[in-house]
């Protein structure tokens, strides 16, 4: 089977100065080809926005069964700090990479 690449389409762009973010509603498109995983979709949001991938968050993603589509939420922090500070424990632990001998 031909897998299609998949197309990230930003819906919504907002800066929040306060917090030193922008926050991005974004939809994935990936008709005939599998679910992306939250890193395949952080890949795709720090080459569109040229970000630094440690300043970037998916919040959440959501996928729409049997059209192909998933859609999310993004922050992308002026830098690694204040995303320590201003996200949750459990939300920043989702992006650690996996450590050689970890499960």
């Amino acid at each position: 089977m031909h897998v299609m690449p998949m197309k990230v389409e930003i819906l919504q762009e907002r800066e929040n100065k306060p917090l030193a973010r922008k926050e991005i509603e974004f939809k994935v498109e990936h008709v005939g080809g599998t679910t992306p995983s939250r890193a395949d979709v952080k890949a795709k949001i720090v080459a569109h926005f040229d970000a630094d991938a440690s300043t970037v968050v998916i919040r959440n993603l959501v996928t729409k069964f049997g059209i192909g589509v998933t859609e999310g939420t993004a922050r992308i922090y002026t830098d690694p700090e204040r995303m320590k500070k201003a996200e949750l424990p459990y939300v920043l632990k989702r992006h650690e990479s996996k450590k050689e001998g970890e499960s």
